[in-house]
Formats: C-alpha cells, sequence, structure tokens
C-alpha cells in the first residue's frame, strides 16, 4: 500500500499543473509531502537499520539520519548533549567522523535541512551550534576546517562501542541554552516592540515550548520554537493579525523569524481578546501563559463554566491565588506543569 502511496503522491507533485495552482495551495502540498516522508518512507527506511532503537525528531530532540539511514544523530536540546552513532556501517569511524561535521555545520535555517530522509544537511550560512559547543581547543566550531579537526579529534579519543554501533557523546557548553536565547534576541525584541510583549515572557516560552530547538516537530502539529499550531494558533494570528484567510504552512512555522513572530502575536490574541477584562497584569500573564498551553477556553472553565462569570471572579482573587488556583484545579496537568515551568523560567531572562 505504501509503495502505491507514494507513487500516486510523486507522480501528483511531479506535475507541472502545480506550478499553477494557487498559493496557500502549493503550501499545503508541502505539508502532504512532508507527512507522507515523515510517517511513511522515512519511518520504514531507518526502522530497517535501527529497529527498537528507531528515533524520530521530537520537541526537544532533532533527530536525522545519514549514510543511508546508517548514521544517527540526535541533538538533545534540553540536555544539552549530542549523540553520533553508527550501525552496521562499513565504515564506521568515518561516517562518524562525517556525521559530526555536518551536524557541527548545520545550517540556522531549518528550512534548509531536510530531518525525513538520509541527505546530507547542507553547509550553508552560520551554523545554528555555533557557540554551543566549543572543539578541544575551546573555540566555537563554525568552520569546515574546525569541524574536521574536532572530529578527528573526537573519533580518537570518545568512541564508545558496542557490537556493530560504535557512537559518540558531545556536550554542549554549559550556558548553551542562554547562548540559544541569546542568538533569537533581535528577533525576539523586534516582536516584543511589535506586540508590546516582555522579552522575558517570550523566551521563557520558547525555553518551555522547545528549548530553543528551531527544528522542533511535536506529534500533534505544532512547529518551531514557539510551537505554533497551524489549525489554531496559527490559523488565528492570520486572521486577527495578518489579515490572512489563510493558515501557516508547515516551511513558515519552521523560520524562526516567522515563528516569532506568529507565536508573539497569538500572545497578544490571547490577551486583548479571548482574555479581556482581567485587570490585573500579573494575574492575566498567569492566564495568557496557561491558555497559551492548554486553550483559553478551559482556563476560564478553570474558574467558572461562565466567562463572565469567570473573569469576575479571577479579578476578585489576588495574583497569588489565581496562579494557586490554576496549579490546583486546571483539568489538564501539562497545563498546570506548564505554568510552573514557564514563570520559573522567566526569572532567567529579566535582565
Amino acid at each position: 500500500m505504501y509503495k502505491y502511496l507514494l507513487v500516486f503522491i510523486v507522480a501528483v507533485f511531479s506535475s507541472p499543473l502545480i506550478a499553477h495552482l494557487p498559493e496557500n495551495f502549493a503550501n499545503l502540498s508541502d505539508d502532504v509531502q512532508s507527512v507522507i516522508l515523515e510517517y511513511v518512507f522515512f519511518s520504514e527506511k531507518a526502522h530497517q537499520v535501527w529497529g527498537d532503537d528507531f528515533e524520530e525528531p521530537t520537541v526537544h530532540h532533532l533527530v536525522k539520519y545519514l549514510d543511508d539511514y546508517h548514521t544517527k544523530v540526535n541533538i538533545d536540546f534540553a540536555g544539552g548533549r549530542i549523540r553520533v552513532e553508527s550501525e552496521r556501517s562499513k565504515t564506521p569511524i568515518q561516517s562518524l567522523q562525517n556525521a559530526i561535521v555536518a551536524t557541527l555545520l548545520t545550517p540556522a535555517n531549518p528550512n534548509a535541512v531536510d530531518l525525513y530522509t538520509a541527505a546530507d544537511m547542507g553547509l550553508t550560512g552560520k551554523p545554528f551550534l555555533s557557540g554551543l559547543v566549543l572543539d578541544q581547543d575551546g573555540q566555537s566550531v563554525q568552520t569546515q576546517w574546525r569541524a574536521e579537526r574536532y572530529a578527528k579529534y573526537i573519533t580518537a579519543n570518545h568512541v564508545q562501542k558496542r557490537g556493530a554501533r560504535y557512537w559518540v557523546d558531545i556536550p554542549m557548553v554549559r550556558s548553551y541554552k542562554k547562548r540559544s536565547a541569546d542568538n533569537y534576541q533581535p528577533l525576539v525584541m523586534q516582536a516584543s516592540q511589535r506586540y508590546r510583549v516582555e522579552p522575558a515572557l517570550i523566551f521563557a516560552i520558547m525555553e518551555t515550548e522547545s528549548s530553543f530547538n528551531p527544528f522542533a516537530v511535536s506529534p500533534v502539529g505544532a512547529y518551531g520554537l514557539m510551537q505554533v499550531m497551524q489549525n489554531t494558533a496559527g490559523r488565528d494570528v492570520f486572521d486577527k493579525i495578518y489579515n490572512r484567510p489563510d493558515k501557516p504552512s508547515r516551511n513558515y512555522l519552521m523560520d524562526p523569524a516567522k515563528n516569532i513572530d506568529a507565536g508573539t502575536a497569538y500572545i497578544t490574541i490571547l490577551r486583548d481578546r479571548y482574555l479581556r477584562g482581567i485587570t490585573h497584569p500579573l494575574t492575566l500573564e498567569y492566564c495568557i501563559v496557561t491558555s497559551y498551553n492548554g486553550g483559553s477556553g478551559n482556563l476560564l472553565k478553570t474558574f467558572h463554566k461562565d466567562r463572565q462569570q469567570a473573569i469576575a471572579r479571577i479579578n476578585k482573587m489576588s495574583p497569588k491565588a489565581v496562579y494557586n488556583h490554576i496549579v490546583r484545579h486546571h483539568p489538564h496537568e501539562e497545563s498546570r506543569n506548564y505554568l510552573r515551568k514557564v514563570m520559573a523560567s522567566k526569572k532567567n531572562y529579566g535582565n
């Protein structure tokens, strides 16, 4: 079945008619192709090599296969560690070295990297790991020469082996999250000024959502640094802020600049529309953060099933009481924990 489905998709999207379709349809075709690659060909090919150790890209992990799926790269943004491993490769050390170089020089633009094939990552533009990984001399790896030199050092001194599997672990610098935030500071400041949202809040949501993984993809279809959903937050932003009748494509949301702008714009929709009427600034912030994760409807229902009565009740409570009520009574544990995480993270970006 997969074989015939792939043949059909290739035939359709190879047709010259695609070039004459409306832009929003072309965007949809990109998403369909991504889904086909992700759930059919990609999974099947990688499973053949890795079996139960097959991994997919997630919100906090960039997973990329190379060398006809015999080499796997897993960048753990939450834990600050990179693992490069080779399974049943004919030249495991060379495969590891090639993958290390490709990883260290991966471009900062997620749309330049195809996560769902075993194609090379591309070596154009400033690497997104620049400043996050230091070589044996304590220098940031930004050039081909330095990446190749470090790859040879790593494989000569730190390779581990079990059976036909070889791997190396590469640590990120201790302050990798702060340095990641610094990389996006110009974009965050631009969005902050445009929408009147605190930069610290934007950074805190980015860290909680993706650990600053620009390649973040969630199982429910949220994309990028701020994990914007196409059909909910994305469509809302297009409609209410950008005055567009469509929704953002996957590629659109994987662009860091567009993702940060859209995520911040959605914060203003929550603030100015769905949660309008909440008076205390700190209380409003707690409600915005919780709603960013679990929706404003669920947030308000935590206080009362009627929207107006919910807002009236919120306004009668202190910010501390509202916070405690949310983390104790919100119907979704994920949203309760989300509020805790974002507010704790925000303290790191106060300056």
